[in-house]
């Protein structure tokens, strides 16, 4: 088994010991309390927690001008949770802390973060599977070691095993070189089918984002089940997520996942468009496209039912009456707002030229 992730656990410098950082330290003894049956509460803890979140002054600034009277004070904080805090801000640790931590060598803080586990799961992970981490719960997840569990049926666990790995998506990156190496013999093997018209990387690598999560690719073609039968025989590949009609993702060796979109030549433009992103340019996009009475999604480019651009990005660009922005500028909406601006230069140019020429 995987040791626990200790990132979390090192002891901050006294000026980062702030509200936040003291919370998620109650929020964590809550958490192991739940897998405890000793005698303290864990909703005390939360509670706690909760109020030091909410608080507009800092903790230890209450502490130094009031002492343990000032916290022992505040709504849902008693002498015992303040003595925790006093400890935490002193020294930056918990000897209450340590000893859960010691009794269940689990990352729980890590496994809460996964969309789906709570305290209950947790507990139910530790004492039947003895699970101390993400990998640990990934690789019982893809065994089928966890459908049996109290709660827990086929669906579920396919459930927790996509939140598992959107959050390892989250935590583990990938320098981008080396994401774009793994990426290019598998752009190269399904480019090569008869049946594909194109295969390129998206995502993050098309940005051109320093370090990415995973390998996002897109192809064109009429014959998707080819296309994903390519990249399920490619060396390298650990494990399937999943396998739809148009959609493939899996679990490289290397460690990175990827997601292949298969999508009819038609639609190439308006795919590579939505699965480049970023998510906040494409929604910046969308809300543009709303503002002109059209609708933009992976397919294109739409006024009512009639598809009006998809083919290319500079197509749909040119259709929103907005200069191109490569994609390692698709950060948000300042980029599209310049090319709002550049393309209104653009025609006041051109109309000036035109009027000149008519003189």
């Amino acid at each position: 088994m995987t040791p626990p992730m200790t990132s979390h656990h090192s002891s901050p410098r006294p000026g980062d010991r702030d509200n936040r950082w003291v919370a998620a330290q109650l929020r964590e003894i809550a958490a192991r309390l739940d897998l405890d049956d000793g005698p303290h509460r864990p909703r005390a803890y939360r509670r706690a927690a909760e109020t030091l979140e909410a608080l507009e002054s800092p903790v230890a600034k209450i502490r130094a001008q009031q002492g343990v009277p000032g916290l022992d004070a505040l709504p849902a904080i008693g002498p015992h949770i303040a003595a925790v805090i006093c400890e935490l801000l002193d020294t930056g640790r918990s000897a209450l802390l340590e000893r859960l931590r010691k009794k269940v060598p689990m990352d729980v803080v890590g496994l809460l973060a996964v969309d789906g586990v709570g305290p209950k799961t947790l507990k139910i992970l530790w004492e039947r599977l003895q699970i101390r981490g993400l990998e640990d719960l990934e690789r019982a997840l893809r065994e089928g070691r966890v459908q049996g569990l109290p709660g827990f049926g086929k669906r579920r666990e396919a459930r927790l095993l996509e939140a598992v790995r959107v959050e390892r998506r989250g935590t583990q990156r990938m320098d981008l070189g080396r994401a774009a190496a793994i990426a290019k013999p598998l752009v190269a093997a399904i480019a090569k089918l008869p049946s594909v018209e194109h295969c390129s990387v998206a995502g993050s690598i098309r940005r051109g984002v320093a370090r990415v999560g995973d390998i996002d690719l897109v192809a064109a073609s009429d014959d998707p089940e080819a296309v994903a039968e390519v990249l399920l025989t490619q060396p390298g590949v650990e494990h399937v997520y999943s396998r739809g009609p148009h959609r493939v993702s899996v679990r490289l060796d290397a460690g990175i996942d990827v997601d292949l979109r298969t999508v009819r030549p038609a639609s190439l433009g308006s795919a590579l468009l939505y699965f480049t992103g970023s998510r906040a340019h494409t929604l910046a996009l969308r809300r543009l496209a709303l503002a002109q009475g059209l609708r933009l999604n992976e397919y294109g480019l739409f006024r009512g039912r009639r598809r009006i651009a998809s083919a290319t990005e500079r197509e749909i660009y040119e259709a929103l009456s907005i200069a191109y922005v490569p994609p390692e500028d698709r950060r948000g909406e300042a980029e599209i707002r310049e090319a709002l601006r550049a393309r209104s230069g653009e025609l006041a140019t051109a109309t000036r030229k035109n009027r000149h020429g008519s003189e």
